[in-house]
């Protein structure tokens, strides 16, 4: 009996005992937020020193200790460009703690100067959309991190209305926003205009830019009046990275593979023959080349399998005496295969009944080597909490070395005629470009007492463009069809022609801008008035120089090298008086004014600027031809009135009007004439600027420091819209940029982002609805049977305006354990690609979807792998035209019926990326106790 009593005893005790004991562990909650703000910051390093109690802040910026005995700790919180954070806490029973993080300071001379507070992460993107006056859009470094992206042309896509056009290897190359044509965007670096390589057009082509230089891409969608005025879609502003506030190395090695050169040979060529220069420019004008100036090796191509894929990126940065002097160098490395299978059908129109027929098959294959690379230096200087000079310097460029063999079959199968005779052209095309932009920008901001700020850049900046000695060899054999039914194609070749083509263009900025910015401190209400202006020099000179040999004697065997025929030199002085060679002069000036006022929760915003343009050329075309020389001065006047209205700290609602303009391409006025990869071309000197009225509303609403939701619609009326239209001249088809009357657009926007724990998904969906409306011609056959042709007016989209664009996220995040993984799905709506003179022939590209993957998982801290699949689906470029019925059994074959009648089909494949990313931060201690 006793024993049973002292048994119980001792379980009594030991329950006790074990009660007392749990009942001396604890559990310590809480969140980490900025003090200013209040904002939560996901990723800090939270720890109880000296315990294995540490963990990373998620993405509310929350953490949890569970079962931590009672005792005496020190708690710390570290985050960068934040102050560590220190709490003595004496733990007895559960605690939930708010941790508020100071931006990191230091005393300089007496003066506490805030150090740079990190703008690459997910929530200074979202806060900075918050606090925006305009309309924009803003895509972190983070959020580029662990996208599948590699260039900035790519990254745009992911942004709310905007699509992507793609160059012949399928590679993004220029962004549409809001369904405006890229002619209606320009790009800026660190908020400057940059000018353009591109040999045809104002705009950059975003994909010269590696993303891994960016700290965020920034895209505005309407401008205030200290923004240049020629903007109708949207601005993308690339924010180059910032030197950090401590020591920091990062690193990214890479490497992968295009799927195409898995199942087939990379075409390529030798180089060392080339010459950057053409015969006349190194000789002189009066040279009078031969065919031994023109060796024909690059143009005989080589079946090989490509090198693997290479990525390379390097960034170093630190701050120096006591954190007054920033510096940031950082350098990207990108080699990279790619090409492209496509089959092209060059149509006409039937003159019995204005019906498109086609008669040349054209199977075409690219392949192409893309070397990217860039340089980036940033050092900055502040003098104290008043006064910061900034000087950056960039220099990215992008060569590609291209080969295209194309095979024309030429068969007479159009106006209801089923196959026969015909021929094969054979065309082969080596080319390689070189494309650069330096850029150097001097910076400085002032503040003078608590009402003046005031800021100033100087600019120099050189775009250039090399295309040399691009080499196109065409020869044509007569095919038959034999007994059996199969062509048989002649072995005997003719009208045998091989062209060289040089090409190169300069564009030169020497610009200024400067900005004055007054708060009045006797005024019932805040109230800021700025003004400020801009001046720009730019010159470009175009070089255009090509020769044409042919065989002789015409006729004659082909073995299958251009080395076995003999050639004849028709023009052996180049082309001199060709109107591609020309010089550019453009100077831009202009000035605004502007307010902001803030009524409580009411924001507004406006003004007006006004942009004087004065334009010239001079083309070295003989005198008789029009256009050769021109020259126009116009002023602008551009109002802006922008409203924002804050229900809480978690709410926007904004509305917004901007005038605005966009200058014709300097190419596009010249008066050349070229044939290009699918049409003839020719310049216009004859083209307006265009001019648009544009409104936005938009609803936002920020619930935390990730999510978003943003509710927007959008209106613009365009006066004279520049697109590029074929036109009919003595029975030729050319390619040509017109005005077109007036146009419309207007379009819906939604804008999503919610994480939930680690999960997230981000989509987007816009809706755009553009009309114009033009005359087009009507070919027929009259009552007496004889051809005839009238004009219709047909209402049409603008060119490369999709109806419908969305993407569509899914995110995994896991701090803990350092996983990343975002599968996109790009949805592009059907667009135009080409505009026809004639009624109902337009071409348009078919809807298509496009998939991509990225994952990363951290290794270690510091080192990350990743994997990056693009185009998952290997989604082809499909155009047509729009047809409801079949109108020759001939081409049946190449008929859908729900689309009409394929013109165009390309495929790029699958693009597979691994490596690894490297990240060095050294931290200093410098605890500092917050009560």
């Amino acid at each position: 009996m006793l024993g049973k009593i002292f048994t119980k005893g001792l379980v009594l005790i030991a329950v006790l005992f074990a009660t007392t004991v749990y009942s001396q562990e604890a559990t310590v909650s809480g969140s980490v937020v900025d003090h200013e703000s209040s904002e939560p910051i996901a990723g800090a390093k939270v720890q109880l020193v000296g315990t294995k109690f540490r963990t990373i802040t998620g993405l509310d910026g929350s953490f949890k200790f569970k079962k931590v005995p009672h005792n005496n700790y020190k708690l710390t919180a570290e985050y960068i460009t934040y102050d560590t954070y220190t709490y003595e806490l004496n733990l007895n029973k559960d605690e939930e703690i708010k941790i508020l993080l100071m931006p990191e300071s230091t005393e300089l001379e007496g003066v506490e100067v805030i150090a740079n507070r990190s703008i690459d992460s997910e929530a200074s993107a979202r806060g900075s959309e918050k606090d925006a006056m305009n309309v924009i859009n803003v895509i972190s470094a983070k959020e580029i991190e662990v996208s599948p992206d590699i260039t900035v042309a790519n990254v745009v896509q992911r942004v709310s209305g905007v699509s992507l056009e793609r160059n012949s290897n399928g590679d993004g190359q220029n962004a549409i926003v809001r369904g405006m044509d890229k002619r209606y965007n320009y790009t800026l670096v660190n908020g400057i205009k940059i000018p353009s390589p591109d040999p045809r057009n104002r705009y950059v082509p975003l994909d010269i830019f590696p993303s891994d230089l960016l700290d965020r891409l920034e895209i505005t969608k309407a401008l205030t009046p200290d923004m240049e005025g020629d903007a109708l879609g949207g601005v993308m502003d690339m924010k180059m990275k910032n030197a950090p506030n401590r020591f920091t190395v990062n690193a990214n090695v890479g490497t992968g593979y295009n799927q195409m050169f898995i199942n087939e040979k990379f075409r390529g060529f030798d180089r060392s023959t080339t010459s950057r220069l053409s015969p006349r420019a190194t000789n002189g004008n009066d040279y009078q080349a031969s065919v031994d100036d023109f060796p024909l090796e690059n143009i005989t191509f080589q079946e090989e399998q490509p090198m693997p894929n290479q990525i390379y990126n390097l960034s170093i940065g630190n701050r120096f005496f006591n954190k007054k002097l920033g510096v940031l160098v950082a350098g990207s490395y990108q080699n990279t295969y790619r090409g492209a299978n496509s089959l092209f059908m060059s149509t006409f129109v039937n003159q019995d009944d204005n019906t498109p027929f086609f008669e040349i098959i054209q199977d075409r294959k690219f392949s192409v080597q893309q070397v990217r690379s860039g340089v980036h230096a940033k050092i900055d200087y502040q003098f104290n909490k008043n006064h910061r000079l900034d000087l950056y310097a960039a220099m990215v460029n992008l060569n590609d070395f291209e080969t295209r063999t194309r095979t024309d079959t030429i068969l007479l199968i159009g106006r209801g005629q089923g196959p026969g005779t015909g021929r094969i052209e054979l065309r082969e095309r080596s080319r390689q470009r070189y494309q650069n932009i330096y850029n150097t920008t001097l910076q400085g901001s002032h503040k003078f007492g608590k009402q003046v700020k005031a800021d100033w850049s100087a600019v120099y900046s050189l775009a250039t463009n090399d295309d040399p000695d691009m080499a196109e060899l065409k020869w044509i054999t007569a095919v038959t069809k034999d007994s059996d039914g199969n062509f048989v194609q002649d072995p005997i070749m003719y009208d045998t022609d091989y062209r060289r083509r040089w090409t190169n263009n300069t564009d030169q900025d020497l610009a200024g801008y400067g900005n004055i910015s007054y708060k009045p401190s006797f005024m019932p209400i805040p109230i800021e008035f700025s003004t400020g202006g801009m001046v720009r020099f730019k010159s470009r000179t175009s070089i255009f120089d090509s020769y044409l040999l042919r065989t002789s004697p015409l006729f004659q065997e082909w073995s299958g090298t251009p080395q076995d025929a003999s050639w004849n030199l028709f023009n052996t002085i180049g082309t001199p008086t060709d109107p591609l060679n020309y010089d550019v002069l453009e100077n831009v000036t202009a000035g605004y004014g502007m307010f902001k006022m803030d009524f409580n929760k009411l924001h507004v915003m406006g003004g007006v600027r006004l942009e004087n343009t004065f334009f010239e050329w001079e083309s070295q075309a003989p005198p008789q031809i029009d256009g050769r020389t021109g020259r126009i001065n116009y002023l602008d006047v551009l109002p802006s009135l922008h409203f924002k209205f804050m229900p809480n700290e978690k709410q926007n609602i904004r509305a917004s009007y901007f005038a605005s303009v966009s200058r014709p391409n300097f190419f596009e006025v010249i008066p050349y004439e070229i044939n290009e990869e699918d049409f003839r071309e020719r310049g216009n000197p004859f083209l307006k600027r265009t001019k648009a009225d544009n409104f936005d509303i938009r609803y936002e609403r920020f619930s935390n420091v990730l999510d978003k939701i943003m509710v927007g619609v959008f209106y613009k009326r365009i006066e004279d819209p520049i697109e590029r239209s074929l036109f009919i001249e003595s029975q030729a088809v050319f390619l040509r940029s017109n005005n077109f009357g007036t146009a419309q657009n207007m379009g819906f926007e939604f804008d999503f982002t919610k994480y939930i724990k680690e999960f997230g998904i981000r989509f987007f969906y816009t809706y755009t609805n553009s009309e114009i409306t033009t005359s087009k011609l009507v070919r027929f056959r009259d009552e007496d049977g004889n051809l005839s042709s009238r004009e219709e007016d047909q209402t049409r989209p603008l060119q490369g305006q999709s109806a419908h664009i969305s993407n569509l996220s899914f995110l995994y995040k896991n701090q803990k354990s350092g996983t990343d993984i975002q599968l996109s799905t790009v949805y592009t709506g059907r667009r135009i690609l080409n505009v026809s003179p004639y009624l109902d022939n337009d071409i348009w590209q078919r809807a298509f979807i496009q998939m991509d993957l990225s994952v990363e998982q951290r290794i270690t801290p510091g080192i990350v792998a990743y994997v990056k699949i693009n185009n998952l689906l290997n989604s082809p470029m499909r155009a047509d035209i729009l047809l409801e019925n079949t109108f020759n059994p001939h081409q049946q074959e190449y008929m859908v019926h729900d689309d009409g009648i394929m013109v165009r089909e390309d495929f790029y494949w699958q693009t597979y990326m691994v490596g690894l990313k490297f990240n060095l931060h050294q931290y200093e201690s410098r605890d500092k106790k917050r009560k």
